[in-house]
């Protein structure tokens, strides 16, 4: 039986068009790639009839080492809070098993016709529960 792949993982062949005039990934770059990352996890979320809108609240990011033209990237994304009308993803990415950089991304569950903050469903709290780092 074939095991199910981890849609908590992905991996990117970092393409010429994020890299900067020195080599390197562009910062903006980073983030591009690890919202990807959640939004491959995202996918899988149980949807309602109701669901909020998700904004990014805020976003941090560390730098280990520049990643470069055709390095392949690892992506792995944990969730590190259950918030009320919030949610904090963590993403590491590794390349040949060294850290490059870890990201923080900070969600906040919104009305989509009011924009005001609501609380996240039931459901889908209940579903992240199993991502916690």
């Amino acid at each position: 039986m074939e095991q199910a792949a981890d849609i908590t993982v992905s991996e990117v062949r970092i393409p010429f068009r994020d890299i900067d005039m020195h080599g390197h990934m562009h910062n903006a770059a980073y983030y591009a790639h690890a919202e990807a990352a959640v939004a491959h996890l995202w996918r899988h979320r149980p949807e309602g009839a109701n669901d909020p809108v998700y904004f990014v609240r805020k976003s941090g990011c560390t730098f280990h080492h520049g990643l470069r033209l055709d390095d392949v990237a690892r992506f792995k994304v944990s969730l590190t809070r259950i918030g009320a009308t919030s949610l904090s993803f963590a993403v590491a990415i590794s390349s040949e098993g060294a850290p490059a950089a870890d990201l923080e991304i900070v969600w906040v569950a919104v009305d989509p016709a009011s924009r005001q903050p609501v609380n996240v469903p039931q459901p889908v709290r209940d579903w992240l529960k199993s991502f916690l780092a």
